[in-house]
C-alpha cells in the first residue's frame, strides 16, 4: 500500500534566524507503520530525489527489496527546498507570489526538523532505521546525532560529516551557471554534476573518444550529458537546485557531542567515488568511535563512482542485509 499526503507543520525557525511559515511536508508511504515505530523506515532521497523512494532506489525499496513493504513500513519525505510537493522556492510566500531567489537558505539540520515535526503529526515517534546517500546521508546523519532516541540505525551511504572544499567548489560553480541564466545554467549544473558522479573509468568503458550514438558531429559522451540535461530540465526547479546545494555546503557535524543514548552507525564508502573520497567516509565513521558513538565502516567496491549507490542496488542490498533488523557488533 502505498499513501501520500501534504502533512502542514507550521512555523519552522531556521538555522538563519528566519522564521518560515506555513511549512509543508510532502510524505510518502509503503505499508503500515507498527505502533511502536520498530518495523519503520525513513529513507532519505539526494540531491534531486522525491520522497518516492521505490522509483529511484529498486534493491533496496519494494517487492523483495532490502526494505520490502510488507515487512517495513518505508516513509519517504521531499527536503524542506525540494520541488516535490514540500515548501520550497516553488510555495507561495506570504505575499502569495512563488518564492523563487528570495526562499531562505536551509541547513540539513532545518531539513531534519522539519521531517521530525511531519513524522510527529502523522503520529510515527520512532523509526528503526534511517537510510540515505548523498544528501540523504547527510540527513541521515543529522537524524542520528538530532534525535538519538528516536532511531536504532542511521546507515549512511556514500557521504561523511561534512561537504568537502572540492564539494562546496562545484556546487559553487553550478549556482555561478543559473544565476546567469535560470534554464541553460541548470542544464550546465547537471552536467558538471554527472561528471562528479561518474569515474574516469565507468566514462571510458561507456564512451571513450567515439563518435555520438545519435550520428551528431560531437563526441558519445558530449550527447550523454545532453540527454542528462534534457531529463533533468523537464523535472527540476532551478532554485530547489541552488537551496539544496546551500544546504549541503552548510553540513559540518564533526564537532557534534555524542549524547549518551546513541544509534548504531553505518558508513558506506564507495571505491570509486570522488565526490564523498572513501577515506572521508572511513574517517568520519572513526571520528565518531572516538567521540563515543557505535559506528562501523562498509565498503561498496564499484567503478561507477559516487552513483553507485544507485547503480550497484543489488551489491548494495548484500552489503547492508546484515544490519537491516538485526543487532550486530562494532569494528
Amino acid at each position: 500500500m502505498i499513501r501520500e499526503q501534504t502533512v502542514q507543520i507550521g512555523s519552522l525557525h531556521l538555522d538563519s534566524g528566519v522564521r518560515l511559515p506555513g511549512v509543508e511536508q510532502r510524505v510518502t508511504t509503503y505499508g503500515t507503520p507498527e505502533h511502536d515505530g520498530s518495523n519503520v523506515v525513513l529513507v532519505q532521497h539526494a540531491l534531486t530525489g522525491s520522497g518516492r523512494a521505490a522509483e529511484w532506489w529498486p534493491g533496496i525499496v519494494g517487492d523483495g527489496a532490502l526494505f520490502d513493504p510488507k515487512r517495513w513500513c518505508v516513509v519517504g519525505i521531499n527536503a524542506l527546498g525540494g520541488c516535490y510537493g514540500s515548501t520550497g522556492p516553488a510555495s507561495p510566500a506570504e505575499d502569495g507570489k512563488p518564492f523563487g531567489t528570495r526562499f531562505p537558505r536551509v541547513s540539513v539540520a532545518d531539513i531534519v526538523r522539519a521531517e521530525i515535526a511531519a513524522l510527529d503529526r502523522i503520529g510515527i515517534s520512532r523509526v528503526d532505521t534511517v537510510i540515505g546517500g548523498s544528501l540523504g546521508g547527510m540527513r541521515a546523519l543529522q537524524w542520528a546525532l538530532a534525535a538519538p532516541e528516536r532511531l536504532r540505525t542511521a546507515i549512511v551511504v556514500g557521504a561523511h560529516d561534512h561537504h568537502s572544499a572540492q564539494g562546496i567548489a562545484l556546487n559553487a560553480l553550478q549556482r555561478e551557471a543559473i544565476s546567469l541564466d535560470p534554464r541553460d545554467g541548470l542544464r550546465l549544473a547537471r552536467k558538471i554534476a554527472m561528471l562528479s558522479y561518474k569515474s574516469d573509468e565507468l566514462l571510458r568503458l561507456r564512451h571513450e573518444r567515439r563518435g555520438d550514438r545519435l550520428g551528431k558531429p560531437r563526441f558519445d559522451v558530449e550527447g550523454y550529458l545532453e540527454h542528462q540535461a534534457d531529463l533533468f530540465e523537464a523535472r527540476m526547479d532551478p532554485q530547489s537546485y541552488v537551496a539544496l546545494t546551500h544546504a549541503m555546503d552548510s553540513f559540518d557535524v564533526r564537532d557534534t557531542r555524542m549524547l549518551r543514548v546513541s544509534p548504531e552507525f553505518v558508513f558506506v564508502g564507495i571505491t570509486s567515488d570522488w565526490l564523498f573520497l572513501e577515506h572521508d567516509v572511513r574517517a568520519a565513521a572513526r571520528r565518531l568511535s572516538l567521540r563515543g558513538g557505535r559506528a562501523r565502516y562498509v565498503q561498496l567496491r564499484s567503478g561507477h563512482g559516487h552513483d553507485a549507490f544507485l547503480a550497484e542496488a543489488s551489491q548494495l542490498r548484500e552489503l547492508l542485509q546484515p544490519f537491516a533488523g538485526k543487532v550486530y557488533c562494532y569494528d
